[in-house]
């Protein structure tokens, strides 16, 4: 099992390219699978410049509807004709990112050619098992004392805004050879609920890797605190975390769980 960067805010490997956005390479059981696809075509870009041929791609899993993970998706599809892609139906509604100045969009871009890809598209609203060792996990409800509001992510409901419930959310859940991986776009739902719900479901007491965004930037200390405390619950043996994990979170996390924390950028 082979797990590798294809985009990320922040660059690791010279010569390659970043941005807002987030994409994994998964290698397994002589599978590829991608997961998520970035906010443009850079991720492609970088899979050139590391020698990853995207056309051997197998299945894509987009974690939910944002710009950022799943921009890049006709992309690839235009260039991958095989590729199975599996996503859930609500990420193609419309979404926005608040602030005190202004409303902008910030879903999925292209959800009006929808058409054109709907051969290549499976709808996920139930955990789904991809192939042998490879399930998605969807539904992940929030422990109590750990429910996650955030009032700038938001939908319209009638003629207001409201807190993104992020009920498309998927998580990536992979083993081979003994050896379990947890894959998180930008775990929305609250990492202590994930990692909660893949235990309760599929029996994991222990995570050889999370991998992922962890939506913590702009956090304070303490609430970051009272998630590294609730996490010591699993022995996660690497935490490989990026995107919108924020410096803040990531220097904590690295402090709590000395040597098993790695800024997992962009190569």
């Amino acid at each position: 099992m082979k797990l590798t960067a294809l985009i990320d805010n922040k660059q690791k490997v010279k010569q390659l390219k970043c941005e807002h956005g987030l994409s994994f390479l998964l290698e397994i059981n002589n599978c590829v699978i991608l997961f998520d696809t970035g906010q443009s075509d850079k991720f492609i870009h970088n899979a050139k410049a590391l020698n990853f041929d995207l056309g051997t791609v197998d299945y894509v899993v987009v974690s939910h509807g944002h710009y950022d993970h799943a921009g890049g998706l006709p992309i690839f599809l235009r260039m991958n004709k095989k590729a199975k892609v599996f996503i859930h139906k609500q990420a193609f509604k419309e979404r926005f990112s608040r602030s005190s100045v202004m409303v902008k969009e910030n879903g999925i871009p292209w959800r009006n050619e929808l058409s054109e890809f709907s051969d290549r598209i499976t709808f996920v609203e139930k955990d789904t098992v991809i192939m042998p060792g490879v399930q998605i996990m969807s539904s992940i409800q929030a422990k109590a004392g750990y429910e996650v509001v955030n009032e700038r992510l938001v939908v319209k409901k009638n003629d207001t805004y409201v807190p993104d419930e992020f009920d498309d959310e998927l998580v990536l859940v992979a083993c081979e050879n003994q050896k379990n991986l947890v894959l998180a776009g930008c775990a929305h739902t609250g990492i202590v609920n994930i990692l909660h719900a893949v235990s309760e479901r599929y029996g994991y007491a222990s995570f050889d890797c999370v991998a992922g965004g962890l939506h913590l930037n702009g956090q304070h200390e303490s609430a970051i605190s009272d998630i590294i405390n609730a996490v010591k619950e699993f022995e996660v043996k690497k935490w490989a975390i990026n995107h919108c994990t924020g410096d803040q979170a990531h220097k904590q996390f690295a402090e709590a769980f000395v040597e098993k924390v790695v800024y997992f950028g962009t190569g």
